[in-house]
């Protein structure tokens, strides 16, 4: 069994690479190989948006640091990451490599399936809303599924290593990523906090004609009056079609994405006529 140590820090030996370590430690302790990868060392450009892996099933056309990330993936049975928040939400590093997971999305890389688990660290409670969910969404253009996540919250570079619990329920993370990775699919569980959806254990959600839908896998829920608050009742059916389920991935892939190409290039002289007034709008010659 091999595990994968993801780290989305430029810190290096700071709180995030800290917990990282210390779980794969656990899991190593347990019999695991395991092996880490600093996403923050890797040069990763911008997604082009060419399409070319959904269109014509090929690489990834970008000749950068995303291809050794996505041959570390591949080759590793579980994963676990690990990053900071900045400004409610992760750093950047996990958007940019998020948006070229398309490729994973669309390409000819099968999702594995594979278990992951996830390590958010914030400075201060309450400014970290967007850390988990944003995570999870990495982890699912991935292929993953979660098992465990956790915030932990310290400031100062190495602060953590002060948390003995911290560390404690950082090793527990390793413990739970090497029994799933021990176990067949079909007897993964989710071990880890319990977010208010029970989908994607996340806790944001919009409202879409009255109706509550979470934000990240579109999980519909009810709003009932219940001993003075509230509960939320959710509908089973899009707790199971989710849109993270391979099931609706091909159908948005069949029915949104690939119908797309044939439309464009139908419509793109006119596309091309119509912008010509705009091509040199504010450009300096």
């Amino acid at each position: 069994m091999k595990i994968l140590g993801l780290v989305g820090s430029y810190r290096k030996l700071g709180n995030t690479e800290v917990l990282v370590k210390e779980a794969l430690m656990e899991a190593q302790r347990l019999g695991a190989k395991i092996d880490m990868l600093r996403l923050t060392d890797l040069r990763i450009e911008p997604c082009k948006g060419c399409m070319a892996c959904a269109f014509k099933q090929e690489e990834c056309r970008i000749s950068d640091g995303w291809s050794t990330f996505r041959d570390k993936l591949i080759e590793n049975d579980a994963v676990i990451l690990g990053t900071p928040t900045y400004f409610l939400g992760p750093a950047g590093v996990i958007k940019m490599i998020t948006d070229r997971n398309i490729a994973f999305q669309y390409g000819a890389i099968q999702h594995s399936g594979n278990p992951g688990a996830i390590i958010g660290v914030s400075g201060v409670k309450g400014w970290e809303p967007f850390a988990l969910p944003m995570l999870n969404v990495f982890m699912f253009t991935c292929g993953l599924r979660v098992i465990d996540q956790v915030m932990f919250y310290a400031q100062g570079p190495g602060e953590i290593l002060l948390d003995e619990s911290a560390l404690k329920r950082a090793r527990r993370v390793g413990f739970n990523i090497f029994e799933a990775a021990s176990e067949s699919a079909e007897k993964r569980t989710y071990v880890g906090e319990q977010g208010v959806c029970p989908a994607c254990h996340q806790n944001l959600f919009s409202v879409k004609n009255g109706v509550l839908e979470c934000a990240l896998c579109q999980a519909k829920a009810e709003v009932k009056r219940a001993n003075g608050g509230i509960k939320l009742v959710f509908d089973s059916e899009t707790l199971k079609s989710h849109r993270w389920s391979e099931e609706a991935l091909l159908k948005n892939f069949s029915l949104a994405i690939l119908p797309s190409g044939p439309r464009f290039l139908k419509e793109r002289d006119e596309i091309e006529k119509r912008s010509r007034k705009y091509r040199s709008f504010l450009i300096k010659k």
